[in-house]
């Protein structure tokens, strides 16, 4: 196709290329095509070559949508349409739907509405705008069962965790952000945010100790998100190019029950590493035989100045819950345990600059930023804004490096202390 060729025959050239590539890598490793049958794997296998067409795909078919709809047609259904799927979303996690109908049946509306306890046409609407985004299906009138995204929602937890907390807790404070921006403009308060309006004053974190409910489905929400492949931690691993030999001292700063420290001396039987945080979070602090003498629980609160001199200080996910403010006292109180050539290594996301990425991955991480603002006053940060925050912490702080796997959404910011 020529250089000059229309926009959207060059898109619908690369999408039947890559579309065509993806059925037989597929084929070659007898995995069917994509559908919506309710038998239909829930991800396609994870490989490089499945990864970049699906990328592609993906790409162009965001692109090509908003070219052909046009403006008008495109600001229309980025609105009505999408906030009401989650309308309907929020009815099927509520009423429990999904799992109201068996894997292999087909029932009518009056009868998944008894099964739930809802009124036979408030079930019927609500279904039929699922059915739009192929959760659901209605195969002949009046009657319903399942596709492969409907299943999903009927035999996986934290899928269903996930969509309650999105539809129940997320949704309703996205309204409130910009009223907390005229109301606050410019505060870096945790309780001056879009969540705060919603919940009468209080602090996301302290919202949830209120409410064991909700405290049990946040966690299980984020568990979710940490399935995806972009999150797995083997990318930290493949960013940091350590020798299998790296020796040492490695703190896990906000480290929970110690996941990501257990990954970590599995790979390097020379490290040693403590798990950071509060005494809630750390719980019995349970030591394997095999980690003995090399992992160890440290109850510590990131305000407090570090008690332990490492060779390496970890924060994953940890300082974009923080507004600037916040975030500069927590690195701070690393200075006591650091010594000349200390590492500290940040693995979180490290926003790409304007139009380096495709709109279709720019959105994600674009939406995590707001998500932090809302609930948090806090962000996602860009490589300047991570060199800029450490300067103010102190002038000895140097970013050594920062590596941005591709199909990973957490890069690994390195910074090293210098005196």
């Amino acid at each position: 196709m020529t250089e000059s060729a229309p926009r959207v025959l060059v898109l619908a050239e690369k999408i039947k290329e890559q579309a065509t590539r993806l059925v037989a890598t597929l084929e070659s490793q007898n995995v069917a095509s994509p559908s919506f049958s309710v038998d239909a794997l829930p991800k396609l296998p994870d490989s490089p070559e499945i990864g970049t067409s699906q990328t592609e795909i993906l790409q162009c078919c965001t692109e090509l949508q908003a070219l052909v709809e046009g403006p008008l047609e495109f600001l229309t259904r980025v609105t009505s349409p999408r906030m009401n799927i989650l309308v309907a979303l929020q009815a099927i996690s509520h009423f429990k739907i999904a799992t109201n109908l068996k894997v292999d049946e087909e029932i009518s509306f009056e009868e998944i509405a008894q099964r739930c306890g809802m009124e036979v046409d408030d079930a019927r609407r609500f279904l039929r705008m699922a059915t739009t985004n192929h959760i659901f299906i209605e195969g002949r009138k009046g009657f319903i069962k399942h596709t492969a995204a409907s299943r999903l929602l009927a035999e996986n937890d934290l899928v269903n965790n996930w969509i309650g907390l999105v539809c129940d807790e997320m949704w309703p404070v996205g309204p409130k952000i910009v009223p907390a921006t005229i109301k606050w403009p410019g505060s870096q308060e945790p309780n001056e945010t879009a969540f705060a309006l919603e919940n009468n004053g209080m602090i996301h974190w302290d919202a949830l100790k209120q409410d064991p409910s909700k405290a049990l489905r946040f966690a299980a929400g984020m568990r979710f998100l940490q399935l995806h492949p972009a999150f797995d931690v083997s990318h930290l691993f493949t960013s940091l190019g350590w020798d299998k030999e790296y020796q040492g001292v490695l703190v896990d700063i906000g480290g929970s029950t110690g996941s990501i420290a257990r990954e970590f001396l599995g790979r390097y039987p020379n490290l040693v590493c403590h798990v950071q945080d509060l005494p809630e979070m750390i719980g019995e602090g349970v030591v394997e035989d095999e980690f003995r003498g090399r992992l160890h629980f440290v109850p510590q609160d990131i305000f407090t100045a570090q008690s332990v001199r490492a060779d390496v200080y970890l924060l994953r996910s940890l300082l974009h819950d923080w507004s600037d403010k916040y975030a500069i006292q927590i690195i701070r109180n690393l200075i006591p345990g650091l010594s000349k050539g200390s590492k500290v290594i940040v693995n979180e996301v490290c926003l790409p600059e304007p139009n380096t990425i495709s709109f279709y991955h720019a959105q994600l991480l674009r939406g995590y930023d707001l998500s932090m603002k809302q609930n948090y006053n806090s962000k996602e940060r860009d490589a300047e804004e991570w060199e800029a925050l450490f300067q103010l912490a102190d002038k000895r702080f140097a970013l050594n490096r920062i590596v941005s796997l591709p199909g990973s959404l957490l890069s690994v910011v390195e910074f090293l202390w210098t005196e």
